[in-house]
């Protein structure tokens, strides 16, 4: 559907080394960054839109194990997306604000001839995009009945975070109660952060982690993480990131053993394909002296075009790969947005959606003078820069402060006006 921005690949490296780094050590920024993307990712496509899906599961052959059927709103977010399963259906519903960001999932079963509700999750947001409350409800008669929930509270220098507060639902007692804080410094100017230090509340707040960051260009290359012991900030772990093209990623953690001294203890590996679709997720554990594989799944991607057509999932297990699942993508839609890369240049953009800063990268054929423009769907030049590009791989940062929140086209163009690359951005 959408090129996945580095932010996502970056928490897809964390998610999938989850067993080892539990969701409460990621850090709330990178958590804001998984619930922007998701909606991007449901149908598990780039670059197009498929309404229906067969997926087969593995035995001794591939057979039939449910359909899907999806469908979008004009900006290519889906907004239905139905499961058949031998005669079960169940659907899952969504609503967005004009950020672009998921403000609702209602999960409905069909029964008789009606679909009665199960489950929601509802997210509300301040004008950064920033989470305000996420709830977890369940149908209850006529009415939805909270289950969890987090509320956020923030202090900000312009738009970057600087303390963020959550509290937890106790349905118990149907109260909002404290449960952790995170404050965050940063180095420069813009909104990478140097350190973030997490307290958790028990009828005081208490320092539990400490994480300090380093960062090549917008990428996270380095975090150093502590514990609070004995009034004092203890290192304990390192986590390095290695990226690779087209966003794939390495990542290794190492237990911190003293003077000075490293251990490697996890390594997780995602590799993306062109598209920006992932085609390796492997975890490892260093055991006497080498690597051995804890977790791995792949991807065997067919395309027809720009048309991912066809997904194999393979697993790892006992030293062999085995199928797992066959997804079958067809009937794609024709959204006014769904954009197919012209063949003279490749076009990314990231993060997308962006802040106030975006980078865009593209691989040219030749050097020369181009222009980047910033079109509304309404056809209104919003942004254009002449730029210089030299060498096939290159990257420009783009200052999107003077364009409002909302779904624009980045095109570019060469000095002839000719049309060299093209990809779909949402500025929040």
């Amino acid at each position: 559907m959408k090129k996945i921005g580095i932010a996502m690949a970056f928490c897809a490296i964390l998610i999938a080394s989850n067993g080892f780094a539990q969701t409460e050590n990621i850090p709330w920024l990178q958590k804001q960054a998984m619930k922007k993307n998701a909606p991007q990712l449901k149908s598990g496509v780039v670059g197009s839109y498929p309404r229906h899906t067969d997926e087969y599961n593995w035995g001794t052959d591939w057979a039939l194990y449910q359909t899907i059927e999806t469908s979008y709103n004009s900006v290519g977010d889906p907004v239905s997306i139905e499961y058949n399963q031998t005669g079960v259906r169940r659907r899952n519903l969504y609503s967005y604000n004009n950020q672009h960001l998921q403000t609702e999932e209602i999960n409905q079963v069909y029964s008789g001839s009606a679909w009665v509700n199960q489950s929601r999750i509802t997210t509300t947001y301040n004008n950064l995009g920033y989470d305000l409350e996420y709830r977890m409800e369940q149908w209850s008669g006529s009415a939805w009945i909270l289950q969890t929930g987090i509320q956020s509270a923030y202090e900000l220098d312009g738009d970057r975070v600087k303390v963020v507060t959550m509290k937890d639902w106790k349905s118990e007692s149907s109260t909002w109660v404290n449960s952790a804080r995170e404050t965050y410094t940063y180095s420069g100017t813009d909104r990478r952060y140097a350190s973030v230090i997490r307290e958790e509340w028990t009828n005081a707040w208490l320092n539990v982690s400490k994480m300090e960051v380093s960062w090549s260009g917008n990428n996270p290359t380095q975090f150093l993480s502590y514990t609070y012991e004995g009034g004092a900030w203890v290192l304990s772990g390192k986590t390095t990131y290695e990226w690779l093209g087209n966003n794939s990623s390495v990542m290794i953690m190492y237990s911190y053993v003293g003077a000075d001294t490293w251990m490697q203890s996890i390594r997780s590996t995602t590799t993306l394909d062109s598209h920006g679709n992932i085609t390796l997720s492997q975890s490892e554990m260093y055991f006497l002296n080498a690597w051995t594989i804890l977790s791995a799944t792949s991807y065997d991607l067919t395309y027809s075009g720009n048309n991912l057509t066809q997904r194999i999932t393979k697993s790892f297990a006992g030293g062999l790969w085995g199928n797992q699942l066959k997804e079958v993508f067809s009937n794609f839609a024709s959204l006014s947005t769904d954009l197919t890369l012209v063949p003279d240049a490749g076009l990314t953009v990231f993060p997308n959606p962006a802040g106030e800063q975006a980078v865009v990268r593209m691989t040219l054929v030749k050097s020369g003078t181009f222009t980047l423009s910033v079109i509304s769907l309404t056809g209104q030049k919003m942004l254009e820069e002449s730029l210089t590009g030299q060498g096939s791989d290159v990257n420009y940062q783009l200052n999107l402060k003077k364009v409002p929140a909302g779904s624009y086209l980045l095109i570019a163009r060469d000095k002839q006006g000719n049309e060299i690359g093209k990809s779909r951005l949402i500025r929040n």
